[in-house]
């Protein structure tokens, strides 16, 4: 008998919800058209057909001379190149990266760069770049401390600085960093003041230790910057460095490229870094008298990046914050900002939409009253610029069972295990266990306990068999049935190479800050019973994930609508 042979699946957008979906009939079906006929259903999903049809022949086909005409700026198009080379996009005419900057370069460019090619750098130029950049970089770090207002591209400029850390002063491949997880910052070592750090995920395992300087740069990223980055439609890789969709970053040398652009120095590559290191005891010395440190320009795309600079620096000198004042028109003009209300009304939008998110936050878990929410306003102290409580009571929304087991995300995340913000850490003698590298919200869905489904009897009896060793079971009661999550059998059969973090969350009865709760999940092939964790409060960034072993896991969301 010839084997089954799987169905050929296409991702197909909805246009309704904007998301991509293997068997868009049952999505339509059970999500977006569920109260249509099967003909408007069907009469979407030609429509859906057509329109990715329509992308794949010309919205995912970029010209390369058309980009030319429509972005005049070089630095603007390169950025936009690397960004759609690294999400596949097709790029006609796409020149080799010399012939494009060799068409910008004066005449004598090419001599000049051949002489210095010629000419082996030492250790000192290879590392000069991190000292030229080295005072903006400490600024960036003090704002990101005192939690004042960063721009997108600051943070992106620290991330390449971070990178030209670990690839110019440790002499690490851009392949190490690029493969440097978040689980190898958390379980690194503090060894006779040096922070010690092992990258698990390369071929070759890479050992390097950090100074406190250093490490209190990483460390700045991986709690201040990372986290905006994380997106939970986006398959992060579990990945330390992340672009600002979310995704991994993709090419390390391109942007140890970019910083020394910015900057205006000599590229330096890793291999010569470590060409420099083997060849030269040269020290990382102070930067000589005579090196006199330039500054790029920023490039932009005209007025309106300029307006947005403009606003940017208005924010750092008055930071829009839940609790903080409104600029008066005075100290606006002793600032040197326009007199008029253009940033000011900008200002209040951003302090409203704070405020609103503040309060939303206060009553995420039930409902809210009108008096509850008029009482926190009152406590803040807010007269003026804040939503109206009854605005708030009926903007909030609560997780349904019915959103959660329809969910496409979550139900995607079961598929394939990759769930953002975890990580494996090593406690010592108490094992491993998993950690957030993420914060997430009370109510939060974290993770599944994964696993094959069995009969409670099963499961009891799986237990005798294994002799008082840890029992990765987990059992509960669904509809009279008595059941079992068998996850003793790692890696499971389904995803042989994933690691199914569900099973390694550790117990705790008293610090507890998850609890498993059972859906009847609703896949494409059919209904599953799952076990999920919810985040009983607000988890912060490094701290373990608990749950108690002895609790119950029946429906623990709200019902009432």
């Amino acid at each position: 008998m010839a084997p089954k042979r799987d169905k050929d699946r296409r991702i197909i957008s909805c246009l309704q919800c904007f998301r991509p979906q293997e068997m868009l009939p049952n999505h339509l079906l059970r999500v977006c058209m569920k109260d249509q006929t099967n003909e408007e259903r069907n009469t979407e999903v030609e429509r859906a057909k057509k329109s990715m049809k329509a992308w794949t022949l010309r919205g995912r086909t970029w010209d390369y001379n058309v980009m030319v005409k429509r972005y005049p700026d070089e630095a603007s198009r390169q950025a936009l190149l690397e960004d759609l080379r690294e999400m596949h996009f097709l790029i006609l005419n796409d020149p080799m990266e010399a012939q494009a900057e060799s068409s910008h370069r004066p005449p004598g460019a090419a001599v000049e760069t051949r002489n210095k090619r010629l000419a082996q750098p030492t250790l000192q130029d290879c590392q000069r770049v991190l000292r030229v950049s080295q005072a903006d970089m400490l600024d960036i770090h003090r704002k990101l401390l005192d939690q004042q207002h960063v721009e997108e591209d600051q943070r992106t400029l620290f991330r390449y600085f971070c990178e030209a850390i670990l690839v110019l002063r440790y002499f690490q491949r851009p392949e190490a960093v690029k493969a440097f997880k978040a689980s190898d910052w958390i379980n690194k070592r503090n060894v006779d003041g040096r922070i010690h750090m092992e990258v698990q995920s390369t071929k070759q395992s890479a050992t390097f230790s950090l100074t406190e300087e250093d490490s209190a740069m990483l460390d700045a990223y991986f709690q201040k910057i990372r986290p905006g980055c994380l997106q939970d439609s986006v398959d992060d890789q579990g990945r330390f460095f992340l672009s600002k969709q979310g995704l991994p970053v993709g090419n390390v040398t391109s942007d140890l490229r970019r910083l020394h652009e910015q900057y205006e120095l000599p590229k330096c590559s890793s291999q010569q870094a470590r060409r420099a290191q083997s060849t030269m005891a040269c020290s990382s010395s102070d930067e000589p008298a005579d090196e006199r440190r330039v500054r790029k320009q920023k490039r932009g795309r005209g007025a309106a990046d300029q307006y947005d600079r403009d606003f940017g620096a208005f924010l750092l000198q008055f930071p829009a914050t839940a609790s903080s004042s409104p600029p008066t028109k005075k100290k606006r003009t002793a600032a040197g900002f326009p007199s008029d209300k253009v940033f000011y009304n900008r200002w209040r939008s951003m302090q409203f939409a704070k405020r609103e998110e503040y309060l939303s936050s206060q009553c995420s878990r039930r409902p809210p009253t009108f008096s509850k929410v008029s009482l926190l306003i009152q406590k803040e102290g807010w007269t003026g610029n804040c939503p109206r409580p009854e605005d708030i009571v009926a903007k909030w929304r609560p997780v349904t069972r019915v959103q959660v087991e329809s969910d496409p995300w979550i139900i995607t995340k079961i598929q394939n295990q990759k769930w953002t913000g975890l990580a494996l850490k090593d406690f010592g003698s108490k094992g491993q266990g998993v950690v957030a590298t993420k914060a997430f919200a009370m109510g939060s869905i974290i993770c599944d306990y994964h696993g094959k489904v069995i009969t409670g009897a099963e499961g009891r009896k799986s237990v005798e068999s294994i002799k008082g060793d840890t029992a990765y079971l987990f059992f509960f009661q669904a509809a009279g049935r008595d059941l079992c999550v068998d996850a003793e059998t790692f890696p499971c059969e389904c995803h042989p190479t994933e690691n199914t973090m569900g099973r390694m969350i550790n117990h705790s009865s008293k610090r507890a800050n998850l609890r498993p709760v059972h859906c009847m999940m609703n896949f494409p092939e059919g209904q599953r019973d799952v076990i999920l964790f919810q985040a009983k409060r607000d988890i912060h960034l490094c701290e373990e994930l608990l749950f108690d072993y002895t609790a119950s896991s029946a429906n623990l969301f709200e019902e009432k609508q």
